[in-house]
C-alpha cells in the first residue's frame, strides 16, 4: 500500500519529535529516568522518587541518567524529568509556566514528567515543585503508589511489573492554591518526626507556595514583646471596663489604621496578615461600639457580633494598601464574634482574603451545615475571596477518634464548588486515631472535583489489604457513634458549632464504652486477618491508637467526676458548678486518675516517631500551665513528681 507524501511527511515528523503517543506504555519497558546535565534540587529529588518508587514497583532499578550520556539508540522508554530535557525531546519550548504547574506527556520516547521548579528545597511546601507533582501523580493515580501518614507503616508500594500508564496529556495547577494543614505541636516532635512530616506532606502534594499568612497580626504588629507600644500609645489599645488594655486594639484610631497598612505594605509576603488577637477583650469606646449593629448576636448567641467594625478597619488597611501598592494582599479571618457577614459593608476591597475559620466536624448538625452555607453566601455577596480555614484535628479533640472524613470529603468538594481558592487549618500528629480524617483531606485537597464515592474504599483496600473490611468497620463504629450522639454536645456556649466548653465533658456519651468495644472486636479481627509485613504493622499502629482512646475517655470522665466532687480542674469546674460530697469516691477516683494520667505521658514517650497521639499538645499544656489536670491530681494527692513531658525534660527540634 502506498500512502500521499504528505502523510509519510507527518509520519515521520511525529516520530522525529516525539509527540504524544496514541497507545497506553507499559512500565516494564521504561529502562531509565532522564534529567538535564543541569538539573536543579526539585528536578534531582523527583527524578530520585521516581527512580525509587517505579522501580520498586516494576521490582528493578531504574538508573538516573544525564540528557548528554542518553544515546540516540538506548533500548526502551525513558521517563524525562524537568522543562528543560521535555523541550529537548519536544524540540519546541512549552512557555511560561504559573506557581505549581505541572506536565504529565506521553511521547513516543517515553513520559515526560515536568513543571514549574524554583530549585529550592526540595521538601519545603514553600519551594513551587511542578515536577515532583507530575511525579506523584504518576505515582500515586497510576501506578498505586500510597503514602498514608508520615513515618513507619505509612508507605504503600505495590508490586506491578505488568503495570500499565495510561496515554496522559495533562497540563495544570492544582485546584487549591494553598493545600496544608499543620500536624499539632511541631516544635515538641522529634527530628525523625519532621522529617518524615516534610517527606508526607511533599508526597501527598500539599504546598503553600504563595506567600502568605492570614493569622493573627497585633502581637508582631505592635511588638507585644515588650509593653512599650503600651507604655508611649496607651490609647491604640482596647477600652475594656474604662481600661485600656492589650491584647486587642482600637480599631477606629487612626494612628492603628496608619500602623497596619504600614506593617503590610513593609512585610515581606505577598498577602500579609491584619487579623486581631486571639481571644475576646474587644474595645468599647464609643466609636467603635458605634459601628456594630443594635441586637445583632455573634455565633454564642451571647456577645455583640463584632463585623462591621472589624471589617470595616479591614477594608481601610486593604484599601489603602491598594492605592500603594496593587499588588499586595491582606489576609484577614472571619473568626469567632467577626465570623459572619457585615451588615452595613456593602463590598469588600478586591485585595482583601477572607480566612474563613469553621469545623466540618459541625456539619454533623443540619443546623450548622446550613448556618455554614448561609454565610457563604453573605460573604460572596460581599465580593469575599475566600479561603478554607479547619481545625480538622485540633487540641479540641484530644487525639481521640473524631472520625469525621464525610464531612471533610462533602466539605472540601463543596467550597471548591463556591469558589474557595485555598485550604489550610489545623491538624494532629495522630493518624492513629484519624487515619481517615486526613486521607480523605490531603486527596481533597488536591483534587476536590473528584468521585468522591472513591476516596475512602482506596484508603481502605490499599493501607490494609486482607483486613480492609474490619478496618473499614473499625472506624466507621465512631463515625457511627458520632452521628448518633452528636445531640449529647453541651449547651454551655449557644453555638452549632465546636466549641470547646461543650465538648470537653460529654465525651463518654459521644463515644460510650459500648462503642469502644464493638470497635475492639473489628480492630481484632483485622489483626486476625492482616499477614505479617505492611499490613499487620498498620493494624497494629492502631491497636496502640485503640488503647490510648480508651485510656483518655476514662480518664476525662473521671476528670468530670472529680469536678463534681470539688476538685478544682480547669474547664470541668468551669462548665458545671453543681458539685456533691463524697470523699471516699473522691478519693478512690483521684487515685485512678493518677494511674491513668501517668500511664498516658507513657504512651506519648513510647513512640515519638511514630504519627501516634502528640505529645506536643500534652507539653504545651504543661509549659503553658494550662489544662493542668493530671498536676492538680497528684497536687491533691500529696505526690511531689513533675511531668515526664516539661520543659527540659523533653528533647525537642
Amino acid at each position: 500500500m502506498k500512502f500521499p507524501l504528505a502523510i509519510v511527511f507527518v509520519a515521520l515528523f511525529v516520530a522525529a519529535v516525539g509527540h504524544t503517543a496514541r497507545a497506553d506504555q507499559k512500565l516494564a519497558d521504561f529502562q531509565r529516568v532522564v534529567i538535564a546535565d543541569q538539573s536543579n534540587h526539585v528536578e534531582r529529588a523527583a527524578a530520585d522518587e521516581l527512580s525509587h518508587y517505579a522501580g520498586k514497583v516494576v521490582g528493578r532499578e531504574l538508573p538516573i541518567v544525564v540528557w548528554s550520556d542518553l544515546t540516540t539508540d538506548a533500548p526502551g522508554l525513558s521517563f524525562f524529568v524537568g522543562i528543560d530535557v521535555a523541550e529537548k525531546v519536544l524540540q519546541k519550548p512549552l512557555g511560561t509556566w504559573s506557581d505549581e504547574e505541572y506536565l504529565l506527556r506521553s511521547t513516543q520516547r517515553g513520559l515526560l514528567l515536568a513543571g514549574d521548579d524554583d530549585g529550592g528545597d526540595p521538601w519545603s511546601l514553600r519551594t513551587s515543585a511542578g515536577s515532583m507533582l507530575a511525579v506523584y501523580t504518576l505515582l500515586d493515580d497510576h501506578l498505586g503508589v500510597h503514602w498514608f501518614w508520615p513515618g513507619p507503616f505509612g508507605e504503600h508500594v505495590p508490586s506491578r511489573p505488568d503495570a500499565v500508564i495510561p496515554t496522559l496529556d495533562v497540563r495544570q495547577r492544582p485546584a487549591f492554591e494553598i493545600r496544608s494543614f499543620e500536624l499539632g505541636y511541631t516544635r515538641y516532635h522529634t527530628q525523625e518526626f519532621a522529617d518524615s512530616a516534610r517527606r508526607w506532606a511533599r508526597r501527598a502534594r500539599l504546598g503553600w507556595v504563595r506567600s502568605a499568612v492570614f493569622g493573627h497580626s497585633w502581637y508582631d504588629a505592635f511588638n507585644f514583646r515588650n509593653d512599650q507600644s503600651f507604655r508611649e500609645h496607651p490609647e491604640w489599645f482596647a477600652l475594656v471596663d474604662g481600661k485600656r488594655r492589650p491584647p486587642q486594639m482600637c480599631t477606629t484610631n487612626p494612628a492603628v489604621i496608619e500602623r497596619m497598612v504600614e506593617y503590610v505594605l513593609e512585610g515581606k509576603l505577598d498577602i500579609m496578615n491584619i487579623s486581631p488577637s486571639d481571644g475576646g477583650g474587644f474595645c468599647e469606646c464609643e466609636n467603635c461600639r458605634k459601628l456594630d449593629v443594635p441586637g445583632l448576636l455573634s455565633y454564642d448567641n451571647k456577645t455583640v457580633q463584632l463585623s462591621d467594625r472589624i471589617f470595616t478597619y479591614a477594608n481601610e488597611i486593604a484599601r489603602r494598601v491598594r492605592e500603594q501598592n496593587s499588588n499586595r494582599g491582606v489576609g484577614m479571618f472571619a473568626y469567632t464574634y467577626y465570623n459572619r457577614p457585615p451588615v452595613k459593608i456593602e463590598r469588600l476591597e478586591p485585595n482583601l482574603y477572607l480566612s474563613f475559620v469553621y469545623q466540618s466536624a459541625a456539619h454533623r448538625n443540619p443546623q450548622n451545615l446550613t448556618e455554614w452555607r448561609e454565610a457563604v453566601a453573605g460573604w460572596q455577596k460581599l465580593g469575599a475571596k475566600m479561603v478554607v480555614r479547619e481545625g480538622w484535628g485540633n487540641h479540641y479533640y484530644h487525639d481521640l477518634p473524631m472520625v469525621h472524613d464525610e464531612q471533610i470529603i462533602a466539605n472540601l468538594a463543596e467550597a471548591k464548588r463556591l469558589g474557595f481558592v485555598a485550604a489550610y487549618g489545623e491538624a494532629s500528629k495522630s493518624f492513629a486515631t484519624q487515619a481517615p480524617n486526613y486521607w480523605a483531606l490531603s486527596r481533597m485537597m488536591w483534587d476536590p472535583t473528584q468521585d468522591t464515592a472513591r476516596v475512602m474504599p482506596e484508603f481502605y483496600r490499599s493501607a490494609y489489604g486482607p483486613a480492609a473490611e474490619p478496618m473499614e468497620k473499625f472506624f466507621a463504629t465512631y463515625r457511627q457513634s458520632l452521628d448518633a450522639n452528636w445531640s449529647a454536645l453541651a449547651k454551655h456556649v449557644d453555638t452549632t458549632g465546636v466549641a470547646y466548653a461543650n465538648i470537653i465533658g460529654v465525651w463518654r456519651k459521644l463515644i460510650p464504652v459500648a462503642v469502644v468495644d464493638e470497635a475492639e472486636k473489628h480492630l481484632q479481627r483485622a489483626a486476625e486477618l492482616a499477614p505479617p509485613g505492611e499490613y499487620a504493622d498498620r493494624v497494629a499502629f492502631h491497636r496502640f491508637g485503640q488503647d490510648y482512646t480508651r485510656l483518655m475517655l476514662e480518664l476525662l470522665e473521671l476528670y468530670r467526676q472529680l469536678a463534681a466532687l470539688g476538685v478544682k480542674l480547669d474547664f470541668f469546674s468551669t462548665i458545671d458548678k453543681t458539685t456533691r460530697d463524697d470523699p471516699a469516691e473522691r478519693e478512690r477516683l483521684l487515685k485512678r486518675a493518677f494511674e491513668l494520667g501517668e500511664r498516658r505521658e507513657e504512651m506519648l514517650l513510647a513512640h515519638r516517631d511514630w504519627a501516634g497521639p502528640d505529645e506536643g499538645l500534652y507539653a504545651f499544656t504543661v509549659e503553658r500551665d494550662t489544662r493542668r489536670w493530671h498536676k492538680t491530681v497528684k497536687d491533691e494527692l500529696k505526690i511531689d513528681r513533675p511531668s515526664r513531658l516539661a520543659k527540659g525534660t523533653l528533647p525537642t527540634r
